[in-house]
């Protein structure tokens, strides 16, 4: 009796199918662990080219704002320079030189009689004119004369105080200028500014609002000194 073993045969026939998925298996994960690989290694790769980029403009961003800054420094000191050559300018022109010899000639024929200057300073254009005078009209008079030149403006009478006679320095004071009469004077203080480049001749108006401007000022120190 002939017997054959069918058991063994198709056990092996499993171990084969078996064999095979396992195969099929591992080439599987090997296969989704290459992609995996694949695309970190692409992310990578862009990311570092993004962060490349990202470093590169920011860097061209910095050299801009320096440059802007340095244009920025650059056009502050053209306009420096600029406004210093208008000074240079208007300091170096024919009328500002000129114009010192015609502010001292307008202060002169502004003088009345019964009137002294003792000091005259200017800065910066503030001007500040010191003297003496007979009487508060006198003084008033020399302001509004001085008022109508076109060099002076926003001439004002800032002070007037009377001065004993009897005082030993007002009389040295006195006898040291000529023709200054030993009678009670008075000391004023008078501001104005200076115009060096004056645009034109003052109008009748304008002359007018001075005069009626020192006017008003004299009648106040009057009523000041009456008070005192």
């Amino acid at each position: 009796m002939i017997r054959i073993n069918l058991i063994s045969a198709r056990e092996d026939e499993q171990a084969t199918s078996r064999n095979t998925e396992i195969i099929f298996l591992g080439l599987g994960l090997a296969a989704l662990l290459g992609a995996l690989a694949w695309t970190h290694f692409t992310t990578q790769s862009e990311l570092q080219t993004a962060t490349a980029n990202v470093e590169r403009l920011e860097g061209e961003v910095e050299t801009i704002r320096k440059q802007n800054q340095e244009i920025q420094r650059l056009e502050q000191q053209k306009r420096e320079v600029e406004k210093k050559l208008m000074v240079v300018r208007q300091l170096t022109s024919a009328e500002r030189r000129s114009a010192s010899v015609h502010i001292l000639d307008d202060l002169s024929s502004s003088t009345p009689e019964y009137l002294w200057l003792t000091d005259f300073t200017e800065l910066k254009g503030a001007a500040k004119i010191n003297g003496k005078a007979v009487d508060n009209q006198t003084i008033a008079s020399f302001a509004r004369d001085l008022a109508r030149s076109k060099y002076f403006q926003k001439v004002e009478i800032r002070e007037t105080a009377q001065e004993d006679p009897t005082d030993p320095r007002v009389r040295i004071a006195s006898n040291q200028q000529a023709g200054i009469p030993p009678i009670p004077v008075k000391r004023f203080l008078i501001e104005a500014a200076v115009n060096y480049i004056p645009t034109g001749k003052k109008t009748a108006e304008s002359e007018a609002v001075t005069e009626g401007e020192s006017s008003g000022t004299t009648k106040a120190v009057q009523k000041r000194e009456g008070r005192e």
